[in-house]
């Protein structure tokens, strides 16, 4: 079991104080009363795999740097993508009665007797950025992050006007099994099968959230279909970038294939601007992170909160894309 340390920069960090109460005090998006001082709060963290992409990483630096300004004692940990570590790490938090714990789970399902335990313990969970299966959300509190099924969405309009409603495309995957993998899996398909019916899916293949497997992938998906596709959809930006790589690596020029892809990354927005990405989505790790410790904050102050509280999304195309700030991670 691995403690993500990484810091943000000192301008970050400065610019997560602005506007915060000091940690004796209630901040002003508390909602109520502290129970405790902030200083003596105390939540455990654990996020899916920091090392597997910029956006990841984001999101555990944030974590930590935001934690440290709150004045919170909090300690997030890395289960590099195992559902057994993840759930050991629940179960130790767990056991030290810490006031609330954020979990971005690596499974649907295999972490729900950690987190029933822990919430029959009387530690309040909040789940992050992927929602845990169906049969374990009375255990939780809130869940905070994006929503995918409507990235997923978006990002089939993007790809169906791109082609101007027909042509044939790949699609690039992320983890098999994982919520957020099925959730921009079939509500991608169930969009394009509802808007876009000549629009076909010559084959679909995982890269695992990886750059490196999505260039792989893609360069397979070349080899076997040529010249026929016309478009490729990839889960999320860093595989995108491996998709661009794989086609540059094939003699295309930017645009002879429409890519599209979710939260946009640091290297999207230059590879959209460049016309390589032909759209993407706004999802900030920063939002992110933030609003999962604010509401594991909140819960842990006996604070009422909803069930869901989603993080901004946008469509970005070549069209609008300086209107958005270039993506630190």
């Amino acid at each position: 079991m691995t403690t993500f340390t990484t810091t943000l920069t000192l301008a970050t960090a400065v610019a997560f104080t602005a506007g915060l109460a000091s940690a004796q005090e209630a901040p002003d998006w508390l909602g109520g009363d502290l129970v405790k001082p902030l200083s003596e709060t105390r939540i455990g963290i654990t996020v899916l795999y920091p090392g597997s992409n910029s956006y990841q990483a984001m999101y555990a630096e944030t974590a930590e740097a935001y934690a440290a300004e709150l004045g919170i004692q909090a300690t997030v940990m890395d289960p590099q993508g195992d559902p057994a570590v993840q759930f050991d790490q629940i179960q130790d938090m767990a056991s030290q009665n810490l006031d609330a714990l954020v979990v971005w789970p690596t499974s649907q399902n295999a972490l729900i007797p950690a987190i029933r335990n822990a919430s029959r313990a009387g530690i309040p969970v909040i789940t992050s950025n992927s929602p845990i299966g169906e049969a374990g959300r009375r255990y939780i509190e809130s869940h905070t992050g994006p929503d995918d099924c409507a990235l997923a969405s978006q990002a089939a309009d993007m790809l169906g006007d791109a082609l101007d409603g027909e042509g044939n495309i790949v699609v690039v995957e992320g983890t098999p099994g994982y919520a957020v993998s099925i959730l921009r899996g079939n509500c991608f398909l169930d969009r394009l099968a509802d808007n876009y019916p000549d629009i076909n899916v010559l084959g679909s293949q995982t890269a695992e959230w990886n750059r490196e497997k999505a260039q792989t992938v893609t360069e397979t998906f070349l080899t076997q279909f040529g010249d026929e596709i016309d478009g490729v959809y990839a889960f999320d930006d860093g595989m995108a970038l491996g998709v661009v790589s794989a086609l540059q690596g094939a003699g295309f020029e930017p645009g002879d294939v429409k890519v599209v892809s979710c939260n946009q990354f640091g290297e999207g927005w230059d590879a959209m601007r460049e016309g390589w990405i032909s759209g993407s989505g706004k999802q900030s790790p920063i939002d992110d992170a933030i609003l999962a410790i604010q509401t594991a904050i909140q819960v842990a102050n006996g604070i009422e909160v909803p069930e869901l509280r989603e993080i901004e999304r946008a469509k970005i195309t070549p069209e609008n894309v300086e209107e958005f700030e270039r993506p630190t991670w």
